[in-house]
Parts: C-alpha cells; structure tokens; sequence
C-alpha cells in the first residue's frame, strides 16, 4: 500500500456513560471522571455488578436539543433499543456539518455475539430514517469483530474504497451490555467487576462515528491543525480468551508493527489503548510495546479511558481515535499517538493518529 495515503477526520459524534456528545465525553475522560455505578444486576454471588451505562437523563437532554423522539419506531430488544438510540445521537454530531447530499460509504463495527449479525439487521434501516441522505443500505457493510471493528474498517476503506469517487466515508459502532443474558454469560465466565472479584471489566455502552475524508481541504480544522489517520495492522492472536492455544501477545506485536512501519524513530508520545481492566489484556501490551520500543517516545504514556466509560465493545476503536484526536488537536506542536484495539477472539488492530498543521503541505 502506498505508504502517502492518509484520511482525515471530518466529523466525531460521541455518546458514553460520562457525557451526551464528543465535548462532554472528551472533557469527562480528561478529568477523569468515572460513570462506574452500583447496577440493579446482580453475579452469581448476588453482589450487585458494576456497570457504567448511559443515564436517562442524558438520553431525555439530547431529545429536548435535537427534538430526536427516540423511544419511538423501536424494532429491538432493550439492549438492542439503547445500541439504536445512541448510533442515532452520535452518527448526526458526526454528520452535523458533512458537506455532501448524497449517501456515503458507511461501515459499522459490530460484536462478535453471533445473534447481533441478524439482530440488528434493521439497524441501518433506523440510521438511513435519522441521518438522510447519508446512509443507504447499499453502500453499507458490517464488520462482527469486536473492539477491533472500528481499526479494521478503516483498513477496510484504505484497502478497498480509498480509490473510488467518493470523497467521504463513514465508520463507527454502538455497542451494549445491557442484557440480562449476556451480562449472566459473562459473569459465568468471571470476567465481570464486583466486589469480589476484582480481576473484572465494568460492562458499559456507548457509541462513536468518524467521518473521514481522503481531501485534506475538507477535513475538520481545529487550532490550524487537521487530524490524520495512517494505514492500520491488522493481524490475528492466535492464543485469544477462547482459544486453548497458549496466550503469547504476538497478535498485537504484529499489529503494531504494520502500523508503525513507517514511523519515525521514537515519535509516538502516546498509546491510547482497549485495556479494560482485566489483567488478560496488560501482557499482550508488555509484548507489543516491547518488541517496537524503537518507536515510542521513552516516557511514552499510556491512555486506557475504559477507566472511565467502561468496556463500550464494538464502540471502543473509533471513540479512541476520537479521544486521541481532541486531545491531539489541543496541541500547537505535530504529535503521533498510535491507537490500538483488542476483541476477545482473534482480531487486534492498531493505527497511527496525528496532527498536521494548516499551513504544511499536505
């Protein structure tokens, strides 16, 4: 792939636990503030689980702002309504000011739970009646990968589209943990946070979209500078949570070094990462950061905003490349973060975000 290929951000629309769009989610995250709370479900012990959900009051804010009726023409689940509602909020904020009037390639991350891939099949039906012209089923795609889904469809454009006529595309996800089922499924399993268990992640849910451009002139400015994304690395885990195989992190080291491949040396001051809390996920991070120190600054720092919103599943790419490119544009110097997502199974995915100024060619 030609290594001069870049996008650009042209839009970000955001929802999480901790604010009801991107200025409110940025913020929160940067003061650390927690959207962690006691649920009304409770583990297999009967100790209340943590979770970190969106608040009715968030929701009831956003209908009065944008008159949105959005418990209305529902088609789902609860768990499935919430992943309605919030693609609906933060895939207009993207497209707020998205210079275009016809629709756009547009791909969704989604969770690896097999019943999502025919469950929310009305869900870009709901998008295309919200958000029009810019979503139409025919230049619409999934990707049922996980937190890794929102890298691996940017891969996607870089690879497939990035050469058509279209000028702008689409990615992102909405994910949930709010289900009774899945929440019973996980916490069989251990992995969710409660008293007693403190080697847990906080169940949580929220949505992220990105529109990105391959013309820098159309991309969002924002202190004289634009925001852009470099090819990702894909690649595989072999030794996953379900596999038997053992546990050795060279999926992520794989993916980090087709992001960086053509990094300058020690440059990347900040890895914004999909760890959750579990310890699983920190050994995976040592390989990796390891085996490609040569990239990252000596006090590189290491961004794992889960702390604050929880595991946000299939959301968890795109609203990282979205915390990492507001934190980027507060800045007056260029600075590379690289960006890096984990599902559960096999996939892992990394990209490389920065800021160029206004004034540089681009």
């Amino acid at each position: 792939m030609n290594s001069d290929k870049k996008l650009y951000i042209a839009g970000i629309g955001m929802i999480s636990s901790i604010g009801g769009d991107t200025a409110m989610t940025t913020a929160a995250v940067e003061a650390g503030i927690s959207g962690y709370q006691l649920s009304d479900f409770d583990s297999h012990t009967g100790e209340p689980l943590t979770l970190s959900l969106v608040s009715e009051d968030i929701f009831g804010e956003i209908e009065i702002k944008t008159g949105l009726k959005l418990d209305q023409g529902n088609r789902f689940n609860m768990r499935h309504d919430r992943i309605t509602i919030m693609a609906t909020i933060a895939l207009k904020e993207a497209c707020a000011n998205l210079c275009s009037d016809k629709a756009v390639p547009f791909i969704m991350a989604q969770s690896e739970y097999s019943y999502d891939k025919t469950d929310l099949s009305s869900l870009v039906d709901n998008l295309a009646n919200n958000a029009p012209p810019w979503i139409d089923s025919k230049l619409t795609r999934t990707l049922n990968s996980g937190r890794a889904a929102g890298i691996e469809a940017i891969d996607m454009i870089f690879n497939y589209l990035y050469d058509s006529e279209h000028d702008y595309f689409i990615v992102g996800g909405s994910d949930s943990y709010f289900d009774d089922a899945l929440l019973s499924q996980l916490d069989g399993e251990g992995r969710l946070l409660y008293l007693n268990n403190a080697d847990g992640f906080v169940a949580g849910e929220g949505a992220t979209y990105l529109v990105l451009t391959k013309k820098p002139e159309l991309a969002l400015v924002k202190n004289k500078q634009v925001v852009a994304l470099s090819p990702p690395g894909i690649s595989e885990e072999k030794g996953h949570l379900k596999s038997k195989l053992p546990y050795k992190g060279e999926g992520l080291d794989a993916a980090f070094k087709a992001a960086l491949i053509n990094q300058p040396p020690e440059s990347v001051s900040e890895i914004y990462s999909s760890m959750n809390g579990e310890n699983h996920w920190a050994k995976e991070l040592g390989v990796a950061q390891l085996r490609n120190k040569q990239y990252l600054a000596e006090q590189v720092t290491i961004n794992h905003p889960a702390e604050c919103y929880g595991d946000i599943g299939s959301a968890t790419g795109p609203m990282l490349i979205a915390l990492s490119a507001e934190n980027l544009w507060a800045r007056n110097t260029q600075h590379w973060h690289l960006v890096y997502s984990s599902s559960d199974i096999t996939k892992r995915s990394a990209i490389v975000v920065e800021t160029i100024l206004v004034n540089k060619s681009l």
